[in-house]
């Protein structure tokens, strides 16, 4: 039976003298305090401590800091290389609990930050394993989570960009809806045209509409070319219908003068019907510009262009499988 790796959390300390601490000091911290700590949580984790090594003492480390699955730094004294590679942890990942012997340790920078405390007695060193577990088991639900502030401004910074793509993307749907407003109104007009023609012709033998109207799916177009929101598999369906009907209605309206009855004929049966389906549609494109704009919509996981082609199962099978 194949081992189970256990889960690296990296305690990142000073490992020479500091203000308050002998070496040997910090020795004893991370042997009877922080690694009995990690280890008492029972969640699978094996702690390492950073060590000063004559062979690429950074590359160890950053090393470490990249591949452990929780980072523990403590900031007692403010040592300048556990900042340093504090900091490159936040940029690397979240997951990181930062641990001092008291408040006073704290720069203003992460006193926004949770923290947990120790001491030597015994009740702070039983309050200390009890809050590392705690924190433990919230990385384990929320492994990422925003925890530090490099994480917290590329959080914001996303949010801001999709804050503006959700904009563009309902100002695009908004286009679309009164496109959709605009083509049912026009078949309307495009069918009093036809029956007008019909009946001119019936009089005179001789057209009386020199233009006819047209339908416009620029907006439809750009949704089916781009998929900039993902529909499901059905409304997706009916998109493309629709927007093949638009075309082959203008096609048919561009022929009307050299075909003359026979277009009209189909043109007039055709027309009633699909302004049905664009109502149709309107109602539900405009549902999903509503939930959308609530952040109440959930768009497909796959692109749902995928979901109507034969390959679609196998494609499925071979990734539940990866």
């Amino acid at each position: 039976m194949e081992k189970q790796l256990k889960k690296k959390c990296f305690v990142i300390m000073p490992f020479s003298d500091t203000r308050s601490c002998t070496e040997q000091k910090w020795t004893e911290i991370f042997e009877y305090i922080i690694k009995p700590a990690v280890g008492e949580s029972r969640l699978g984790y094996e702690c390492e401590r950073s060590v000063a090594e004559r062979e690429n003492i950074i590359k160890g480390i950053l090393e470490g800091l990249n591949k452990a699955n929780v980072v523990i730094a403590d900031l007692t004294d403010n040592n300048p290389n556990v900042f340093y590679e504090l900091g490159v942890r936040h940029t690397l990942a979240n997951r990181t609990i930062l641990i001092a012997q008291g408040k006073e340790h704290i720069p203003f920078d992460l006193r926004p930050y949770p923290v947990a405390f120790y001491g030597e007695s015994p009740a702070k060193i039983s309050a200390f394993k009890s809050d590392i577990k705690k924190k433990l088991k919230d990385i384990e639900r929320n492994p990422e989570r925003s925890d530090n502030p490099v994480a917290d401004f590329l959080r914001e910074r996303n949010i801001e960009l999709l804050s503006f793509e959700k904009k563009v993307n309902l100002a695009k749907l908004t286009a679309f809806i009164f496109e959709l407003s605009y083509n049912i109104g026009e078949v309307d007009v495009i069918v009093d045209q036809l029956k007008e023609e019909k009946q001119q012709r019936k009089k005179t033998q001789k057209r009386s509409v020199a233009t006819p109207a047209r339908l416009d799916n620029a907006c439809l177009q750009l949704l089916v070319t781009t998929q900039y929101i993902l529909l499901p598999q059905k409304l997706l369906y009916y998109v493309n219908l629709t927007n093949n009907s638009i075309a082959l209605v203008n096609r048919n309206l561009d022929l009307w003068f050299q075909l003359g009855a026979s277009i009209e004929k189909k043109l007039l049966e055709f027309l009633p019907k699909f302004k049905e389906d664009l109502i149709d549609i309107l109602k539900r494109i405009n549902k999903v510009r509503i939930d959308y704009a609530n952040d109440n919509y959930i768009e497909p996981e796959m692109s749902t262009i995928l979901l109507s082609i034969p390959e679609r199962q196998k494609y499925l099978e071979v990734t539940k499988q990866t």
